[in-house]
């Protein structure tokens, strides 16, 4: 489920992050999104090599972690709240570029990485869904 998860969410979240930033020159933007993605090609390494991630799903969770310091107990919460923040971030780009009609301005080659992206992410959506779903049923 893990690996599901970095290929159909934390891979298009960042390239939503980095091609968002490219096209309005938010150069900060664009840096969060490629930190994110060496953060998920690691993880996705580890959980294939390990069989558990190395570190935290994205930036926002390690910064509101390291903020926070919280205790060992709720140490999966402040990870949540900053993987909260980072889907709430990823999606509002998405809002945005669809909103305001920004999509007609990605070069092709970037056009293609975003509905690639958009495919992805709306697969998963539906997949950690179902099986959320058959767990429940399980217990």
């Amino acid at each position: 489920m893990e690996l599901i998860e970095i290929i159909t969410i934390g891979l298009p979240f960042c390239a939503f992050k980095i091609l968002s930033g490219l096209l309005w020159r938010q150069h900060w933007l664009t840096l969060l999104g490629v930190m994110d993605f060496i953060i998920n090609l690691m993880n996705l390494m580890a959980l294939i090599i390990t069989k558990k991630r190395l570190m935290d799903a994205c930036v926002l969770s390690f910064i509101v972690r390291k903020f926070k310091r919280p205790t060992p107990q709720r140490k999966s919460m402040w990870q949540d709240f900053g993987n909260s923040l980072d889907v709430f971030l990823s999606f509002s780009l998405v809002v945005i570029m669809i909103g305001r009609d920004y999509l007609k301005l990605l070069p092709q080659n970037h056009m293609a990485i975003w509905n690639l992206s958009v495919i992805l992410n709306v697969f998963g959506a539906g997949y950690g869904r179902i099986m959320n779903s058959i767990q429940k049923l399980r217990h």
